[in-house]
This record gives structure tokens, sequence and C-alpha cells, in this order.
């Protein structure tokens, strides 16, 4: 019987702590909620309707302030918090595997929140996550082309990608990342290569004239990029076909965030010929090259910035004139501080420099050109809180100051440029349940060669009423032509033109609607936009009857309309459209559309997550553009189609794969200036908690 009792004894131990195993087991592997409610801070009442988020998860309270946030995955995550009238939260909480985390949030009333570089109407500017951008590429000049109607210009492999909206050159859209401008002060373009999309919290994006509140350069729209803060010690490297590789590291310690990049571009690859008739196979040589990016921020009452990037490439030249020889130095670094609050203020310095060399070109003479060059800006303004008769918000003037000296064998001697503007802004708004907001304001600007001030305006309404928002607008904008154009120097087959003109967008109309499906955007949301407008002397390269290229001025019409759809029809799955169409043509009876510029865009994509594995899938079709003011002999449209397959490895390490390109087309923006075609990626991605 003794023996008997013992051996139960061990029995009944020995399965106890079994099950207790199979319990820490079955924890560990459970799924984790976030609970929660969110409360108004003054009265502590609940607030129904409110935007809960953590990562991909999204969840709308109940008319308690409750929400329910299931499936959690284990580690660090951001939590937001909106609701119309508040100030949004957010957090990093820690989640442990088969463990809720309650949260009670309390929202700040506030007026309607305005963007840190423009005052906007509510429901104008579009957002996409930092996720969402690492999904659908490396670096922003993949992840944004194709979003919204954004286009990416890209000539060749490796070379940098400059966005263009609505129709506009790539010198006409102004990005912005935390503040400075990315733009090139020599060209006025973006490279939005040198930006790797995992350092990237948000993008925000602001189409149609701009300048009036965000400045020069915004003639087509402002792209916003905010820089994701703290950072994990994390790194991802990739390789590719035709010998494509990088390497990406990023930590944070206190204040301090610091991120460096470097990538190799693929230097041989085919292509199709388009002059042979019937097709045609060649081989694109000196296409590759290196480029690297740094980047540094020192939060504090005063933010640091330090942005530095160097590239190595080769210069291929067209499949008709290739340069197998040919090749560019490209070096910019800048130095920013800024001061937020109710006297906010920023100023930058700014060195780029440029080389061009070719030992043994197939025309004309050895050469080296070296071109330098260093810029200053400052912006000081002041913003204060307005109340009267039911109308709250806030109203400021800014004062912008831009220095630039240039100098060197691509650019006249003693090449300088001033620019200068007063700003005067406001954005007031009334009612909880329906919000009307409106938003005007006035600019002056005087440059370089300016005898009288320039002036141009913008009026922003907006009216928001449950999901469902409405926008409308009205404005000018001006903005010289880019230093390059101005301060170039003459050479075989191009010509300085001492008359050209700045360029204006003589008045601009928007419209917009945009509606969310689900409770608060739970399950998308749907919106369209119209705009019609008249630009005066657009700039744009054009020869003339000798065949010699120069900067000219044009007066062209601006018409079209977006059209964009976001769905979330299960957990875990998102869908998204967009159609584009921005007719862009000179002003006169039967005007033919802007050379390389696409009337037509389309993109739709998708993305599924379960788990720890993911997928996405992304197609981008970009129509017919012309190479002439003609309108004849187009560049047939390019149609893009890429998969991703993503699988993590526990908590610290993910692995994804791409295959771009998927159909091989082996695109042409511009004539002669072939794309690699289908690229496979396999990118190493770590992430320390």
């Amino acid at each position: 019987m003794r023996r008997a009792l013992r051996a139960l004894t061990r029995a009944a131990a020995v399965g106890a702590l079994v099950a207790g195993a199979g319990q820490e087991r079955a924890a560990a592997q459970a799924p984790t909620r976030l609970l929660g409610q969110v409360v108004d801070a003054a009265t502590q009442g609940p607030l129904p309707e409110a935007e809960v988020t953590a990562g991909e998860l999204r969840a709308v309270t109940s008319p308690d302030g409750g929400f329910v946030l299931g499936s959690v995955p284990p580690g660090r995550v951001r939590l937001e918090v909106r609701r119309i009238g508040y100030a949004p939260w957010s957090a990093v909480l820690d989640v442990v595997p088969g463990l809720d985390r309650t949260v009670r949030v309390a929202l700040v009333p506030a007026a309607v929140e305005l963007d840190s570089i423009s005052v906007l109407a509510a429901g104008q500017g579009l957002t996409i996550g930092g996720d969402e951008l690492t999904a659908r590429g490396a670096d922003l000049g993949r992840a944004l082309d194709g979003w919204e109607g954004v286009v990416v210009r890209r000539t060749t492999s490796g070379a940098p990608a400059a966005p263009q909206l609505r129709g506009g050159g790539p010198d006409e859209v102004l990005v912005l990342v935390d503040g400075f401008a990315l733009n090139d002060p020599l060209t006025g373009r973006a490279d939005l290569s040198r930006i790797p999309s995992r350092d990237v919290e948000k993008v925000t994006l602001v189409p149609g004239a701009q300048t009036v509140r965000a400045g020069s350069r915004a003639v087509a729209g402002v792209i916003a990029i905010e820089t994701r803060r703290p950072l994990r010690p994390e790194g991802s490297s990739w390789v590719a076909s035709h010998g494509e590789r990088g390497l990406r590291l990023g930590a944070s310690t206190g204040p301090v965030g610091v991120t460096a990049s470097t990538e190799r571009y693929p230097t041989e690859f085919p292509y199709t010929v388009p002059e042979v008739r019937g097709g045609g196979e060649g081989r694109r040589d000196n296409a590759g090259g290196r480029q690297s990016a740094a980047f540094v921020r020192v939060d504090g009452p005063v933010e640091l910035t330090v942005r530095g990037s160097e590239s190595n490439r080769g210069l291929p030249g067209t499949t008709t004139n290739p340069t197998p020889s040919a090749h560019a130095q490209d070096r910019s670094v800048l130095l920013g501080l800024r001061r937020e609050g109710g006297l906010h203020s920023s100023a930058s310095l700014q060195w780029i420099e440029a080389r061009a060399a070719d030992p043994a070109p197939a025309a004309g003479l050895p050469y080296d050109s070296y071109t330098h060059g260093l810029g200053g800006t400052l912006d000081v303004g002041l913003r204060n809180r307005i109340g009267l008769g039911g109308w709250t918000g806030d109203g400021g003037a800014a004062v912008e100051l831009r220095s630039d000296r240039f100098a060197g064998d691509g650019v006249r001697a003693g090449a300088s440029f001033t620019h200068a503007a007063l700003r005067l802004d406001a954005a007031v708004h009334r009612g909880r349940a329906s919000i009307l907001t409106v938003a005007p304001a006035v600019r002056l600007d005087v440059w370089s060669g300016q005898t009288r001030p320039v002036a141009s305006a913008r009026l922003d309404v907006g009216l928001q009423r449950g999901g469902t928002a409405l926008t409308l607008a009205a404005g000018s904008a001006v903005t010289p032509p880019v230093l390059a154009d101005l301060f170039f120097r003459e050479g075989v087959g191009v010509r300085l033109n001492p008359d050209l003109r700045p360029e204006r967008v003589r008045w601009e109309l928007e419209a917009g609607v945009r509606r969310d499906l689900g409770a608060a955007g739970s399950l998308g949301s749907i919106s369209l936009r119209g705009f019609v407008g008249q630009v005066g002397d657009m700039v744009i390269w054009a020869p003339d009857f000798r065949f010699i290229w120069s900067p000219r001025n044009f007066d062209v019409r601006r018409r079209g309309g977006e059209a964009s759809l976001a769905l979330r029809p299960l957990p875990g799955i998102r869908l998204d459209a967009t159609a584009t169409l921005a007719a862009v043509t000179y002003d006169h009876p039967g005007g033919a559309q802007v050379q390389y510029r696409p009337r037509v865009t389309y993109a739709a994509g998708g993305g599924w997550t379960r788990g720890a594995w993911g997928a996405d899938v992304r197609w981008h079709r970009i129509g017919a553009r012309f190479p002439n003011s003609a309108g004849t002999n187009p560049r047939a449209a390019i149609s893009l189609l890429d998969l991703g397959l993503e699988r993590r490895l526990g908590e610290v390490l993910a692995l994804r794969a791409e295959l771009r390109d998927v159909t091989d087309a082996r695109a042409e923006f511009i004539a002669g200036y072939p794309t690699p075609g289908r690229t496979l990626f396999a990118t190493l991605t770590f992430q320390i908690p």
C-alpha cells in the first residue's frame, strides 16, 4: 500500500510539473492582447470613435472608450491614438507573449493639428507609414514610386531617383527630411534613393502648388519625410541580381540617433534596343556605381541634424551614344539646427560638390569638370493662438532667407544667388461634431535679379463630419529657375538663356473628398481629388531650329485628378489602388503633352501578414511619354510588377525575398536609358529588442 501511495504521489508531482510546463508553453505561444480605454484628459469622460493603431492592427473605441487589439506580436510596439479635436497620443510598449497589456489613454483637447511644414486644410495631406514603406522598397525612391500618383524618375540603374507630381518636373517637388530640404540647391532635384525606408517613420504627401507655405520648388507639391526615433540597434544587408548589394546600420543612445547605409548598383545588364526594328538585344555597360549616406540627429530643445551622402557612378550615356569610361562623383553634407514652439527657428549650412570626367569620350575631347558650392538658410517665425467668436486656431509670420554660391567648371564665374521671403498664414476652425477649417496664407518673394517682390497667395477650406472630409483650395505659386539653369557653362550643343523667367502658377483650383470606410477608417478609405490651373513660364529644356538645346519658358495648362482606394477587409490583409490623370499641355490650340511627363499612371498593391509570415504585391503602370514638344513618336507605356515574401525568425531576425519587375519589362522612362529588368533581392534584417 505504501509503495502504491508513493508511486501515486510521484505520478501526481510529475503530472503537475508537466501541466505547469505545458501551461508556460501555452502562455508563451498564446496571442497577446492590448486592452484599454481612451478618455478626455480634462473631463475624464470616455471618448468613442477614437482610432487606435499598433503596426498593422487597428481598432476604434466603443461608446465607453474601450478598445481591444488582438494577436499583437511580442516585443516593442508603438501604440498610437487619434481623434478629431484632440492632440495625437503615442507610446512604445513592451509586449510579453501570452500576457495581456492594459492601457489607459488620456487625450488632451486641442485644435486641429497642423502639419509641421505647411498649414493645410483638414484631410488634404496623405500619409504612409514606415512598415508599409519597407515592404514597398529598400529606399524611398522605390517605396514611393506609384503611391498616390507619385512618379519616380530614374535615367538608369543607380541614378538619382527624383519624384514627379501632377505632371511637374523633378525640380518642382519640394522634399523635406525632418524639416530640411533634400533638394539639391544647384539642380533643384531631390534624390529619394539616399533615404533608406527603414529610417522613416512616415511620409506625408501634399500635392499641388504649395510654395506659399512650404517654400521654393513646391510648385507641384511637397513630400515631407519624418525619420524614426528612437532607433533600436538594427541593421539590414541585401544582395541581388546583376551584382547589386547593400548594407544599412542604425542605433540610438539617449537623444542621439545614427544611421549609415551603402549600396552598390549593377554595372552591366542586358536591355532591349529600341532602335532595332522588330526588337534586338544589347548590353548596358558602365551603368553601375556605389552610393553611401549617413544621418545623425540629436534631440533636445534645439534639434541638431547632420546629413551626408556620397556617390561614385558610371555615366553610360544613351544606347545610341554609349560612354564606357565616363563617371561622376557627388558629395553633399548638411548641418541643420531647429527649434520648435511659438517662437520657432531653423538654420542650415550645406556643402555640395560634383565631378564628371571622361578620359576617352566617344566624340570630342577628354574632360574633367569639377563644381562645388556652399549654401545657407535661415527661417525665423512666431505663432500665436487665435480665438474669436467661436473660431479657434493659430496664426503666424515668418521670414525665410537663403544664399548660395558656386564655383568651378560647370558654372559661370561668380555664380551666386540670394532669396528672401515673408510669409503670413493662419488656420482657424470651429465646431466639434462637424469641423470647419479655414486656412489663408500670403507670401512675398524677392531674389537676385528681381527688382520687386513677387506676391502669391493660397486659401484652403476643409469640412470634416464623421468619416467624410471635403477640401477646397485656390491659390498661386512662384519659384525661381533652378541655379543649374541660371548659371551653367555653355558647351557644344547647349546655350545659356539669360532671359529665363521664374515659373508661376498663375492660378490653381483644387477640390477633394475623402470617405472613411468603417468606424474611423477601420476598413479603409476612398478619396477623389481634382485640379485645374494655369502655369506661366514653366522651364523646359528644348532645342531650337539648329538643334541647340537650352532652358526656355513655356506657358502650359495643368489639369487632372487622382482617385485612390485603400481597404482592410480582414485582419492582416490590406489592398490599395490609385489612378492619376495629369494633362500638362502647351498653352495653345491642340497643345501636346509636355515631353517626358506621363499623362496617366496607375498603381495597385496588396499585403498579407499572419504570424511570422508576410507577403506583398505591387503593380505600377506609367503611361506613354513623348520625347518631343510635337506629341509624336511616343515611348511605350511601362508596366512593372513586384512580389515580396517575408519571414520573421524569432524576435530579432527577418528574412525577405523580392522579385522586382516580374515580367522583365526592362523599362525605359526616357529614350535610350533602360533599367536592368527582372531582379531578385534577398534581405536579412536584425533588430535587437
